[in-house]
């Protein structure tokens, strides 16, 4: 592949986002290399205007969910050259009890999060995308803002023939983060589910909740994004601004006196307070979000958690074991119908400072990247 290159989008700086060339990607044993159809937009925004990378970013390093075409397989691989595909994010070991219990491969127990300094890059990990380019010696391909990527098929899903890019490429974090999590808290019909901070996490929390059967209340105060929560079916929308807003929700909720589940999508202290507030005793508060940097959070161990018996947790990866159901829901006509409403921009890779542009001014839901134009 000597003659081949590959195209990658960088932020070298902020507010700027630029095409790069590097070398056709390398592809060691248990890779593949898939040639991107859709790259949705993350957390590049704010990385574009803060110039601020995680642990697993950098200039050059961009972007984590995907889907496309296999283009190049090794030996013995159970995949074929034209297999369309998702591509999930992160590459957990294998071999530890998060990989092994079927459950985030984010969480994956090679990625020593516990040891961390703030702001420092873990280099010498193999787990996680940033360990993909060095196990496999090639200068390109790890990430997912490229014309080429490099896969471990351990997390890639064959996407069925009648299923589009379009829908697919909603299975990371628009609709697959916020599957697991209504998994993991137990949504079903009947529940009243409680999100506050709508963003494209908050949109796909409520696409789960309604595709549960679940009865939604928003906290919310966007105006476009309110108007895209009305149009996939959300009845009840409170300003969390509103002095009354904790009356509304007891109201909707009647002798419970707070919703069964509540997702809070930003991950920052006005939103925490009203979904925690907002919560029933024995209610499940499922964190979506985190605002950037490591937000601390004060509340009464004894007022807030254990008088209330609230469960608190988070996530923000799709379960190995629910792929198969998110795949389920990704084929399911009502479902796309609500993709469709939720993914509102789409921009050729080489117009990405538009996107990001879009995404900072809150106009949009999701918006999609398309690295081949």
């Amino acid at each position: 592949m000597a003659d081949k290159t590959n195209t990658i989008l960088t932020i070298p700086e902020p507010r700027t986002a630029a095409l790069a060339t590097k070398p056709y990607p390398v592809a060691g044993p248990g890779f593949v290399i898939v040639e991107v159809a859709v790259a949705p937009v993350c957390n590049e925004g704010r990385i574009y205007r803060d110039h601020q990378f995680e642990w697993h970013d950098s200039p050059e390093h961009l972007g984590h969910e995907g889907v496309g075409t296999i283009v190049e397989t090794q030996p013995g691989s159970r995949y074929s050259v034209g297999d369309r595909v998702i591509v999930y994010q992160a590459n957990g070991c294998q071999e530890c009890f998060v990989c092994t219990q079927g459950l985030s491969p984010t969480h994956c127990l090679g990625i020593p999060y516990e040891s961390y300094e703030e702001g420092m890059a873990p280099q010498d990990i193999e787990a996680g995308l940033l360990g993909i380019e060095k196990v496999n010696g090639s200068a390109s391909g790890g990430f997912g803002m490229v014309q080429y990527r490099l896969a471990p098929e351990h997390m890639i899903q064959p996407i069925p023939d009648a299923l589009s890019f379009h829908h697919a490429a909603a299975a990371n974090c628009l609709l697959g983060c916020t599957y697991t999590a209504a998994e993991e808290a137990g949504v079903r019909p009947g529940d009243v589910v409680l999100i506050g901070a709508i963003g494209f996490i908050g949109l796909g929390a409520v696409v789960n909740a309604l595709y549960r059967g679940a009865t939604v209340v928003v906290l919310g105060r966007h105006p476009y994004r309110m108007e895209l929560c009305r149009r996939l079916g959300v009845q009840h929308i409170i300003d969390p601004d509103d002095d009354g807003w904790l009356e509304q929700v007891h109201a909707l909720t009647g002798g419970r006196q707070g919703a069964d589940v509540a997702f809070e999508c930003a991950g920052v202290p006005f939103y925490l307070d009203r979904c925690m507030a907002g919560l029933r005793r024995y209610g499940t508060m499922y964190s979506l979000g985190h605002d950037e940097g490591s937000v601390l959070y004060s509340l009464s161990i004894l007022n807030d958690l254990m008088e209330r018996h609230i469960n608190w947790t988070g996530g923000h990866d799709v379960r190995h074991r629910d792929r198969d159901g998110l795949l389920r829901m990704l084929c399911d006509p009502q479902a796309q119908g609500w993709i469709d409403t939720i993914v509102t921009h789409t921009f050729p890779m080489s117009r990405a400072g538009e996107a990001f542009e879009i995404a900072l001014a809150k106009q949009c839901g999701k918006i999609y990247l398309l690295p081949q134009e």
